[in-house]
């Protein structure tokens, strides 16, 4: 069984009969769908119900912030997707069979810092850390709501130039609010049906960090049906690096140094246990990211 992660793109033009797999994105997880060429005809399944006959095209795609899957407005319906959900996709070579499952919450670890000077309620999402968290649709509203314990508030978003950028600041006074302080670890967690982003702090930085890939399916609820979007992929920007906080004498500055990559589908590291078999109407899950990302002030 060969998987990978992909964001839904419905487009009104696509044919109903083939599906568009883009998998060259740079801010994508690793996959191990390289067995499934272009042409290949495979039965499309929600869960574990087959929804149609479909031919796979391989495409290629410089400007896209994350691997994503294009297909026409019926076949997301059959599939019970919609534009700008993220899904688990499964290719079963034998069967000759691909599988969508929904994902409904993307986390990622993070080293929480916090502006000075500002007390509006206010976050800056790295531009790979925001593509990674699936919180695309948040960077057109321009404002996402944050969960800690029993604190809540909204907060005006805004996204760094840098493409390359992978930080996570929080204004003063959001974190007052939300009693987190600078230079805290935690698990942010985006769920994209509730539009909301959670935070879990951690309380050490482990030396690390392997996350499991999919944790245990919950039960579905159908989508409604599938709406036309755009694709809404920006410039394509380079491979990242994982990025580690300066001691506090060199406070204001930061530097990078390269580590290899705790990737979901890395061929080295054992394997992680297979889910659970999702039921027949399909499943929602929760997807790990697999890197520690670091902020830059």
């Amino acid at each position: 069984m060969a998987r990978g992660l992909f964001d839904v793109v419905v487009n009104p033009g696509h044919s109903e009969d083939t599906m568009t797999l883009v998998a060259d994105c740079a801010n994508g997880y690793e996959h191990e769908l390289h067995k499934l060429r272009d042409g290949t005809m495979v039965v499309l399944k929600n869960g574990g119900s087959p929804v149609k006959q479909i031919r796979i095209v391989r495409g290629h795609d410089d400007e896209c912030p994350f691997h994503y899957i294009e297909m026409g407005p019926a076949t997301a319906k059959a599939a019970y997707l919609r534009g700008g959900a993220r899904c688990l996709l499964e290719y079963n070579e034998l069967e000759h069979t691909v599988t969508l499952t929904k994902i409904t919450v993307n986390k990622e670890q993070v080293i929480l810092l916090t502006g000075k000077g500002r007390t509006k309620p206010r976050v800056r999402i790295g531009y790979s850390l925001l593509n990674k968290l699936g919180m695309a649709g948040v960077r057109r509203s321009r404002t996402v709501r944050a969960r800690h314990g029993g604190a809540s508030v909204k907060l005006r978003l805004s996204v760094p130039a840098n493409e390359l950028s992978e930080q996570f600041v929080l204004s003063a006074g959001a974190a007052a609010k939300l009693r987190l302080d600078n230079g805290q670890l935690c698990l942010l967690a985006y769920d994209q049906a509730a539009r909301t982003l959670s935070f879990s702090p951690l309380s050490d930085i482990p030396e690390s960090i392997d996350l499991p890939n999919v944790s245990t399916p919950t039960s579905p609820t159908p989508d409604d049906s599938a709406q036309p979007i755009r694709s809404p992929y920006l410039p394509r920007p380079a491979q990242r690096t994982v990025a580690k906080t300066m001691p506090a004498s060199r406070r204001g500055k930061s530097r990078t140094r390269k580590t290899a990559p705790s990737h979901t589908f890395a061929p080295h590291p054992p394997k992680a246990p297979k889910p659970e078999s999702p039921s027949k109407t399909g499943a929602s899950v929760v997807w790990f990211g697999p890197k520690l990302h670091r902020g830059r002030r």
